[in-house]
């Protein structure tokens, strides 16, 4: 079990299932470029592929790819990752995960194994050494690379270097791993369309919140981090909990993140009484 530090829901993850990674600088760091970018690597392949949703790729309606986001604002760089499936174990995808019941019926389907589709079932001689030549080429054609592609490996000098293992201790760590849910006196969750599931976890002593957990599946989880940072201390109130969620508004200047953090904030103030 590993967790990472983009937002988004759980992914399961076997040989079967291929990930692909874009780092650019926040400057230069273009979501749609990136998706396009995994389509037109398909597109070299003969799949025919199209964007859906906040951040789903589909073929033939079903979904095939999903992707999760993450911005350092200290460094400046911007990770997008995502999977394609092209030959998973979808008997234990469907076992182990179990999304939210109301995001299943946002979207009309009965579980997640009615949703996903393994790319061989419409082409049966693909690999992932296929996909990972077409999207080179692909991302050499749109972005004028061409310098030598670096096979990293746990015996690099990268993932060898001291700031790499330590990073690895550190999600490693069952602490990290694992999180921790407070003992609290108010909990309430909901799914806000567009945005993701949202399940609060407020631990309030003589009318201040202590300590504030939130679980999401939100593409941006700077914004569930900080909110949760902003939340302690506070009055456990509306005005006192709205004052504390706007007060984070400027540091998140992009449409994504920003919505995510207004409909997080209307719906949370919602649910508490002055």
């Amino acid at each position: 079990l590993v967790r990472r530090r983009s937002g988004g829901g759980a992914v399961f993850q076997d040989a079967g299932c291929s990930v692909f990674t874009f780092i650019f600088p926040s400057s230069d760091f273009h979501i749609d470029r990136n998706l396009d970018t995994v389509l037109g690597a398909l597109r070299r392949l003969g799949i025919e592929a199209e964007k859906k949703g906040r951040n789903d790729l589909t073929h033939e309606d079903k979904k095939i790819s999903g992707s999760a986001f993450k911005h350092a604002p200290d460094r400046q760089v911007s990770l997008h990752h995502g999977t394609i499936l092209i030959d998973t174990d979808l008997t234990a995808l469907q076992r182990y995960l179990t999304p939210d019941k109301r995001k299943l019926q946002a979207k009309g389907i009965a579980s997640v194994g009615a949703r996903v589709m393994n790319l061989r079932d419409s082409f049966p001689k693909l690999t992932h050494q296929q996909l990972c030549d077409a999207l080179i080429e692909e991302f050499r054609e749109r972005h004028g690379a061409t310098e030598k592609v670096e096979d990293v490996t746990e015996s690099s000098e990268l993932t060898r270097a001291e700031a790499f293992q330590e990073l690895v201790a550190e999600l490693s760590d069952k602490s990290w791993r694992l999180g921790k849910t407070p003992e609290f006196s108010h909990q309430f969750e909901t799914r806000i369309d567009g945005v993701g599931v949202f399940d609060v976890h407020l631990k309030v002593v003589q009318g201040i919140i202590e300590d504030a957990t939130i679980f999401s599946d939100a593409l941006f989880p700077d914004v569930i981090t900080l909110a949760m940072q902003a939340l302690q201390g506070r009055d456990y109130g509306r005005q006192s909990m709205r004052q504390a969620l706007q007060e984070l508004r400027p540091q998140f200047p992009e449409e994504g993140p920003r919505r995510s953090l207004d409909a997080m904030t209307e719906w949370m103030v919602s649910n508490v009484e002055d």
